[in-house]
């Protein structure tokens, strides 16, 4: 595994040295990017996957901030935290099947994330633009970290992040970004969505798994900002 990772890393960063070949360095199409440190500020959408019974945090706006650093060649490491606000459902599993669906609520939602970024281009544009793939690991956190009145709590899982993206240097000192990243964490249900206490069945049958993984992608849109050397 460590050799085909050091394979993909001196292919990617080999890219924008063959592209090069066969142009003067003043009509290449390739930039080095003068700096070595961003900050990105960024807003877009959260979309969850749905859980079978429909109670965790599903969709909602989120905004936040991105501090990157260059590392070495195409790799650079970076820090995100975000917010948002996200709908979520209510149900009370003491109730009957009809009566159970207590209502809705806006969950205040926390984000923070450590990434290690590869850019396709190197340390450089082509033409402005520069895609990346980028893979970290972090939290998610219901701010408030109550339950409700069927118990559930969504916690402060631990999360894996992983996403593509695009960069466009429009200026010395800025650029725009556009990240497509997916936040995988558990969902775990209480012991109360397995307890029959009315004579309709319970949330879940007592066979029923009671924590599982989800896949959450979410759309940025930002601006970054650093200083040229």
């Amino acid at each position: 595994m460590k050799a085909l990772l050091s394979m993909a890393f001196i292919a990617v960063a080999a890219v924008p040295v063959a592209a090069q070949v066969g142009h003067a360095p003043d009509r290449s199409p390739y930039r080095d990017r003068d700096f070595n440190r961003d900050w990105t500020f960024f807003a877009g959408r959260f979309t969850a996957e749905r859980d079978p019974v429909g109670v965790a945090p599903t969709d909602g706006p989120m905004a936040g901030v991105r501090w990157q650093m260059h590392l070495a060649g195409p790799a650079y490491f970076a820090v995100r935290l975000a917010g948002g606000s996200v709908d979520r459902t209510i149900i009370d599993p003491s109730k009957r099947i009809a009566e159970r669906v207590v209502g809705t609520e806006k969950v205040p939602m926390a984000f923070a994330d450590a990434l290690v970024e590869l850019s396709l281009t190197g340390h450089k544009t082509w033409r402005g633009l520069s895609p990346f793939l980028s893979g970290g690991l972090g939290f998610t956190s219901d701010v408030r970290g109550a339950s409700d009145v069927g118990d559930y709590r969504f916690g402060i899982p631990f999360t894996i992040t992983g996403g593509v993206g695009l960069t466009w240097q429009l200026g010395q000192w800025w650029a725009l970004r556009a990240e497509w990243s997916n936040y995988v964490y558990r969902i775990t249900y209480p012991a109360t969505y397995f307890l029959k206490t009315t004579e309709d069945p319970a949330v879940l049958p007592v066979n029923a798994s009671r924590a599982f993984w989800r896949r959450n992608p979410s759309l940025q849109v930002g601006l970054s900002l650093y200083r040229p050397r």
